[in-house]
């Protein structure tokens, strides 16, 4: 028995891998609020207890958390590369700030990828178009996907998406397009 209970365990370890996603605290020297954006994105039931523990580790490292960013729009996926394929479908998320330095933070409890959408960016200098598991998005949705990952409009998505990208959405909400 203890051997088959060793055997499903190493299973789960290896089938659900614990993965880092790495957030940024500023773009073009301005401050991304994505701490907050995504402390947002989960029940509010959780966030009183919880978050009071991850609060105590911004102060060591030198992260102004703004209660005034508490009242922005929530960021309830990520987009990334993954030319390796690692992102799957019940891996283990670590969100951090900081990654790879000595001021390292993990800033929310890990939780589960719900779900992965492939994702296709082509900017061009007349039309801007965004293609989700084959699904090319109409303005509205394309809008919607650009506040849903954090960005606060349209502009700054494209800013941030400026030449042709494949990658993944990965969803740690249930929300899809």
């Amino acid at each position: 028995m203890a051997i088959v209970k060793t055997i499903w365990i190493s299973f789960l370890i290896i089938k659900y891998k614990n993965m880092t996603l790495a957030f940024s605290t500023e773009i073009n020297k301005k401050p991304t609020y994505f701490v907050e954006k995504i402390w947002q994105s989960f029940p509010e039931e959780k966030t009183a207890d919880i978050f009071s523990y991850y609060l105590d580790g911004m102060d060591l490292v030198d992260y102004n958390f703004s209660c005034d960013a508490i009242d922005i729009r929530s960021k309830i996926h990520t987009i990334r590369e993954d030319k390796s394929k690692r992102w799957k479908v019940g891996n283990k998320i670590h969100f951090v700030i900081n990654n790879r330095t000595k001021k390292r933070l993990q800033f929310a409890p890990v939780v589960n990828v719900k779900s992965i959408q492939q994702i296709f960016i082509t900017p061009n200098s007349e039309i801007f178009r965004v293609n989700v598991d084959g699904k090319w998005l109409e303005d509205s949705e394309i809008e919607k996907l650009a506040l849903n990952d954090g960005f606060n409009n349209v502009e700054d998505f494209f800013d941030w998406f400026s030449e042709d990208f494949v990658g993944k959405i990965i969803h740690w909400t249930d929300s899809r397009y």
